[in-house]
């Protein structure tokens, strides 16, 4: 995750969730299956979240740099 952070340029933390603890507090689970649907919040220094991007739209993380950079500067 840090290397693709590297790549992408991006000057604020990327918060990974192996446990799965996110996809249950943020209600983003697939409806059969147990895995996370892709998505991507974009959280500012006050804690609100001001971008979400969800399945295509969140593979491709320009929206959610670009979000990230106005609200938390860089």
């Amino acid at each position: 995750m840090r290397r693709f952070r590297d790549n992408l340029g991006a000057s604020f933390p990327f918060i990974p969730d192996p446990e799965g603890e996110l996809i249950e507090l943020y209600d983003v689970k697939l409806p059969i299956f147990t895995l996370g649907s892709r998505t991507t919040f974009v959280v500012d220094r006050q804690r609100r979240i001001v971008s979400v991007s969800t399945g295509g739209d969140a593979v491709d993380p320009t929206t959610a740099v670009e979000a990230a950079s106005l609200a938390c500067g860089p």
